[in-house]
């Protein structure tokens, strides 16, 4: 029998801590669905799930790293 790793919620204040974006600009990611999908857990209470958000962080890491930024022209 195999036991399942208990997933791991994340509150948009952790979520702010963690991703270099303000919450609007996320929401609008989700939109396009550019960022993991937001859980609603209460009326007012939503939560991302961390391995789907450290997923993503990870993915922007290796696609930076793999096409870095054009240089400037500073003529």
């Amino acid at each position: 029998m195999t036991q399942e790793k208990p997933v791991t919620l994340i509150r948009t204040s952790t979520l702010l801590q963690r991703v270099p974006f303000t919450a609007r600009h996320i929401l609008n990611l989700e939109k396009k669905g550019q960022f993991p999908k937001r859980r609603q857990l209460g009326a007012r209470c939503v939560a991302w799930v961390e391995s789907e958000v450290d997923a993503w962080l990870k993915a922007r890491q290796q696609g930076a790293a793999a096409a870095p930024f054009p240089a400037v022209d500073q003529s």
